[in-house]
């Protein structure tokens, strides 16, 4: 048997099974068409039949088959919502609680800032009251450093009009000390310090009494002799050969000239003597201006 093709004839089984015998054809192996016998067409029926019942149990088995992947499918999808809503909301609780704890940091870092302002606030205050009292310090250093070289400056004139005896020597060292102040080579301190040593070096003087070989220029002319001083009160002087002998005038600083006082060369070589230990220990006359 062929391929059946209903030519002309309705699709429905039904009308199908009651159609008149004279519409029933089917082709043979050589296309002629050629009708089909009521027997033929109930067993072509039963067959028909049989076939589409089965289709539909198979196609019922894989829809149910389709419904149970269906459902499972969307059972695990559900558990794997149910999963992720539970990570999320474990993720949002976590979050939370990260975010209050570093509001709290924040919080507390905020509190060390305002007071770490602060304490630098009052840094700044006691660093200028600091500035400020160096410069009031510096300043009063400043002043109390030209008062101190004009003091120096006045010792020297002092010295250098007092006792004659290595007077221009002590003026010059306290005048190099009160350049050296101005200057700011040495401090206030170091300054004072060098001028206490040479007034207490010219101090010394009153109370210690000394004799020396030397020369003397004496108008231009040097002479060789001895010289005596006597604190800064006295001061003599004999040649060598003994013409010469002068005494010292504290208020003009010049050598005086016994000349043709035979009482006061007297005295003054006897002062010499005694002075040199050549005889014993004894009041001598020593002439001073007044």
């Amino acid at each position: 048997m062929g391929r059946v093709r209903p030519s002309g004839c309705p699709a429905d089984i039904k009308n199908f099974l009651t159609m008149p015998v004279c519409l029933a054809k089917l082709l043979d192996r050589h296309g002629n068409f050629f009708y089909i016998t009521p027997m033929r067409r109930l067993f072509l029926t039963l067959a028909l039949a049989n076939t589409m019942l089965f289709a539909q149990d198979n196609s019922i088995a894989e829809i149910r088959r389709n419904i149970k992947t269906v459902n499972a499918e969307t059972e695990r999808e559900k558990n794997l919502t149910q999963a992720e809503a539970k990570r999320h909301a474990d993720f949002v609780a976590n979050a939370r609680q990260k975010t209050t704890a570093l509001e709290n940091q924040e919080k507390e870092l905020l509190g060390q800032i305002d007071s770490l302002k602060a304490e630098i606030e009052k840094l700044k205050g006691a660093r200028q009251k600091a500035l400020g009292t160096t410069r009031y310090f510096e300043t009063r250093k400043a002043k109390y450093s030209e008062d101190l070289a004009k003091t120096i400056d006045t010792l020297a004139l002092f010295v250098e009009s007092g006792f004659p005896y290595k007077n221009s020597e002590a003026a010059d060292a306290l005048r190099e000390i009160s350049s050296q102040l101005k200057k700011s080579v040495i401090s206030s301190e170091a300054a004072f310090g060098r001028v206490w040593e040479v007034m207490l070096d010219r101090v010394r003087l009153g109370y210690t009494a000394e004799t020396w070989n030397g020369n003397l220029n004496l108008d231009g002319k040097i002479i060789a002799g001895k010289f005596f001083r006597y604190g800064t009160v006295a001061s003599i002087f004999t040649s060598q050969n003994g013409e010469t002998v002068l005494w010292l005038n504290n208020k003009t600083g010049k050598w005086e000239n016994t000349g043709e006082n035979f009482a006061l060369r007297t005295a003054i070589k006897e002062t010499m003597r005694v002075a040199e230990g050549k005889t014993a220990p004894k009041l001598s006359p020593v002439p001073i201006s007044r």
